[in-house]
C-alpha cells in the first residue's frame, strides 16, 4: 500500500490500474469512481488504517474494455504493471507506470474510428498570442501553427473547431484564464491537461535535428527559428507524449507547420450547423456531407476526406488542381475503376506503422503491412499517365516502399501465430540463431517422440512415456503394474508413489544433444 501511495502521487490525475497477479487494483478514491463508472463491485482491503481501503479490480486479460469506458467518461488512466517475475522477485515485486491512456493518446484499433482521426492539441499561450500544436499518435500525423494577428482568441476557438481534438494541453498562462478554458469547454467536450510552463521551451535546435519540417505545400522549411510559438507548443505536445507513453515515438518523424490563412476560416457554430462531418442533433454521420461524400476504399482515404472538408481550401490553383484531378478520374472510368480495386486491398499502413512504433504489432499486422505495400507499385504505374498536375506529383512522389516488401516476406511465414508467445512467426533461413533455437526444440521433440514409440514397442509397456523436469531432465516413467516388464537397460532415477523412474544411455545421449543445442543457438 506504500508503494501504491507512492506511485498514485506521481499521478494525482489518473485512474491507477495497480497489477497485483492476475488483476488491475485500484483503491481509495480510484476505487470509488471506478466502482460507479464501470459498475464492477466495491469491496475492501486491511491497510494499516483504522478504516478498510476502499478497492476494486478487472482481470488484466480485460482491461482495455474498462479502459476504453472511462476514456469515454473523460477520465485518464496510468497503468502501473509488475516489471519483474514475481516467482523469481525477492521481496515486493517491482512495478511502475508503464504508459498513461489519454483522450488523445489511445492507439488501439478497437478504441479508435478507422475514418476519422484522435487529435491531441498544444496550445502555448503568450500574451495575446498563441501557438498551436496538433499530433494523432496512431498515424503520426503532427501540424502546427501560431496567431498573431488580431481577434486572436476567436481564431483559436476556429482551429480547435478545425480538428476538434480529444484532448488539449495546455500551459499555465492559458490555463489559469478561466474566462478562455470556460469559452472553450462550451465550445467542444475535450480533456484539458495543464503542463508545466518550463516543457514549452523556446528553443528550436534539438527539434530541427530530431525531425523534418515542412510547409502546407511539404516542401522543406528550412529556418523554423522565427516561428517561436509553434515551436513552444510543438516542444510542450512532445513533452507530454513522452511523459504519458514511455517510448520514443519513431514514426512522428515529420511536422508540417502551415499558415491559418491557408483554410477557410469557419467557427463552430457555421461547422455544427452546416453539418459538415456529424449532424447536429445526435453527432451522427448519415446526412452529412460527408457521408454524401466518402466512398472511400481505404480508412487513410476516410481521414484524408474528412481532413479536406474540415480544411477548405481558398487559394485558387490548389483547388483547380484537385478539380482536374476529380475530373480526370471522373472522365476516366476505366482508371477509376482500377484505382478503386487496386486501394481495396489496401490495409490501414499508416495506423500499422503506429502500432510498430508503439512495439504492439504483431506478426499478422506485418503480413497486412506486406499485402498492402506489394499493392503499391502497381497503383503508381497506373498513375504513370495521367495528365493533371496533382495525380502526377502523386506519381512522382510514391514510394513503392519495396524494401519493407523483401524484409517481410523473407522474415515472416504466411500463417503465423498471433502472438509472439506462440512463436511460429519467423522463416527457416532468416535468421541462423532463431533456426538454432528452432532445431533444439523441433528435433528434439522429434528424437523423443521416436524414442518413446520404439522403447513402448521394444517393451510392451503401452503406457510408458518420457518426461522432463528441472531436477532430473529426461526420463522414463512407468507405472507399478508394468515394472516386471522393465528391461535390464533401464537405470533407476527414482522411486514414486505410483511407478518409478528410469534413464538410459540412449536418453542421456539425445538429452546432451539436446542442450548442446540450447547452448550454441544462445551463444549466437
Amino acid at each position: 500500500m506504500q508503494k501504491y501511495l507512492e506511485t498514485k502521487e506521481e499521478y494525482k490525475d489518473c485512474i491507477l490500474f495497480y497489477r497485483l497477479g492476475d488483476f488491475y487494483e485500484m483503491f481509495f478514491e480510484d476505487a470509488k469512481i471506478a466502482s460507479r463508472e464501470l459498475e464492477i463491485t466495491l469491496t475492501g482491503k486491511e491497510c494499516g488504517q483504522e478504516e478498510r481501503a476502499p478497492m476494486c479490480g478487472v482481470p488484466f486479460h480485460a482491461a482495455n474494455m474498462y479502459i476504453a469506458k472511462l476514456i469515454e467518461k473523460g477520465y485518464k488512466v496510468a497503468i502501473c504493471e509488475q516489471l519483474e517475475d514475481p516467482k523469481k522477485a525477492k521481496g515486493l515485486v517491482k512495478r511502475d507506470v508503464i504508459r498513461v491512456v489519454t483522450p488523445g493518446t489511445l492507439v488501439e484499433d478497437n478504441l479508435l474510428d478507422e475514418k476519422k482521426n484522435n487529435y491531441i492539441m498544444s496550445i502555448y499561450k503568450q500574451g495575446i498570442y498563441f501557438g498551436i500544436a496538433v499530433c494523432d499518435i496512431s498515424t503520426g500525423d503532427f501540424l502546427a501553427t501560431e496567431i498573431k494577428e488580431t481577434n486572436n482568441f476567436t481564431k483559436l476557438l476556429d482551429e480547435i473547431a478545425r480538428y476538434y481534438p480529444a484532448e488539449i494541453v495546455a500551459n499555465e498562462m492559458l490555463y489559469s484564464c478561466k474566462e478562455e478554458i470556460s469559452k472553450i469547454k462550451e465550445r467542444i467536450e475535450c480533456y484539458i491537461s495543464n503542463l508545466s510552463e518550463v516543457s514549452f521551451k523556446l528553443e528550436s535546435e534539438e527539434l530541427e535535428n530530431r525531425y523534418e519540417f515542412t510547409d502546407e505545400n511539404g516542401k522543406n522549411k528550412e529556418d523554423i527559428k522565427e516561428k517561436q510559438f509553434a515551436i513552444a507548443s510543438i516542444n510542450g505536445l512532445l513533452e507530454y507524449i513522452k511523459q504519458t507513453q514511455k517510448i520514443e515515438m519513431q514514426h512522428i518523424n515529420k511536422i508540417k507547420i502551415y499558415n491559418i490563412t491557408k483554410y477557410m476560416s469557419l467557427d463552430i457554430s457555421a461547422r455544427r450547423n452546416l453539418e459538415l462531418t456529424e449532424r447536429m442533433r445526435d453527432k451522427g454521420k448519415k446526412g452529412t456531407l460527408l457521408w454524401v461524400l466518402d466512398k472511400t476504399s481505404t480508412s487513410m482515404g476516410g481521414r484524408l476526406l474528412r481532413r479536406w472538408i474540415n480544411d477548405p481550401l481558398i487559394d485558387t490553383n490548389e483547388i483547380n488542381e484537385r478539380l482536374d484531378a476529380v475530373k480526370e478520374l471522373k472522365q476516366d472510368m476505366i482508371l477509376k475503376d482500377d484505382i478503386i480495386e487496386g486501394l481495396k486491398k489496401i490495409f490501414d499502413i499508416e495506423r500499422i506503422a503506429g502500432k510498430i512504433s508503439y512495439g504492439n504489432a504483431n506478426a499478422r499486422d506485418m503480413l497486412s503491412l506486406k499485402s498492402s505495400v506489394k499493392k503499391l507499385p502497381e497503383l503508381r504505374k497506373l498513375l504513370q499517365n495521367t495528365n493533371s498536375r496533382m495525380l502526377n506529383g502523386i506519381y512522382e512522389n510514391m514510394d513503392e516502399l519495396t524494401d519493407i516488401y523483401e524484409l517481410i516476406e523473407k522474415s515472416i511465414i504466411e500463417e503465423p501465430g498471433i502472438t509472439i508467445t506462440e512463436g511460429n512467426i519467423i522463416k527457416k533461413g532468416y535468421n541462423e540463431e532463431v533456426d538454432k533455437l528452432k532445431s533444439a526444440s523441433t528435433d528434439g521433440k522429434t528424437w523423443l517422440i521416436n524414442l518413446e514409440a520404439k522403447e513402448r514397442e521394444e517393451t510392451g509397456i503401452k503406457n510408458l512415456k518420457i518426461s522432463f523436469n528441472k531436477v532430473f531432465g529426461y526420463y522414463i516413467e512407468i507405472t507399478k503394474s508394468n515394472l516386471k516388464m522393465v528391461p535390464d537397460r533401464y537405470i533407476r532415477k527414482q522411486t514414486l508413489t505410483n511407478g518409478e523412474r528410469f534413464i538410459t544411455e540412449e536418453l542421456k545421449e539425445i538429452e546432451s544433444a539436446i542442450l548442446r543445442l540450447r547452448r550454441e543457438a544462445s551463444c549466437t
